[in-house]
């Protein structure tokens, strides 16, 4: 289940609709490149942001799965999905709470649990609230206040191709 966040940009409907009545290959090659901008430095921010303890989840990012747990919407009618099919990114992003008495099998290992399926020892959950680390929604923030860059950027490179 895909976690989603519409990025809203004051005027952007409008200029969206405008240039979509242009038509034309260089509104949709523009379109494309501020879609990909912004997916690519989605995933530096989440590569920032993403804890790391075996590294899987952090290796994980990618944009354009459609697996992805995550996806930014940037207008209407715009969007990528960018993120990571790893099933325990969402728990990660948003906290969880343990089941209080529930056994994990595994052992100990340079004060790191490692999980092990069918282990004789393990450990009994104690019911807390693990926090989540809210990568998603802080690389969304950030990329929030670059899009009026991104976008500014790249109006002005079709521009320049437009008009030269």
């Amino acid at each position: 289940m895909a976690k989603n966040r519409h990025i809203t940009i004051s005027g952007l409907e409008d200029w969206q609709k405008g240039l979509a009545n242009m038509g034309g290959p260089a509104w949709l090659k523009t379109q494309d490149r501020i879609l990909r901008t912004a997916g690519l430095r989605m995933q530096e921010y989440l590569d920032d942001l993403t804890p790391a303890q075996s590294g899987r989840l952090k290796q994980s990012m990618s944009s354009g799965n459609p697996d992805n747990v995550f996806e930014m919407k940037v207008g209407p009618n715009a969007y990528v999905v960018t993120g990571t099919a790893v099933e325990y990114a969402q728990h990660v992003n948003d906290g969880f709470q343990q089941q209080k008495g529930r056994f994990v099998p595994g052992e100990w290992r340079n004060g790191v649990f490692h999980y092990i399926p069918g282990h004789n020892g393990g450990m009994v959950l104690s019911g807390a609230v693990i926090p989540g680390a809210r990568m998603f929604d802080k690389a969304m923030d950030y990329i929030e206040s670059d899009m009026a860059d991104i976008m500014d950027f790249e109006f002005r490179r079709m521009y320049r191709e437009l008009f030269g």
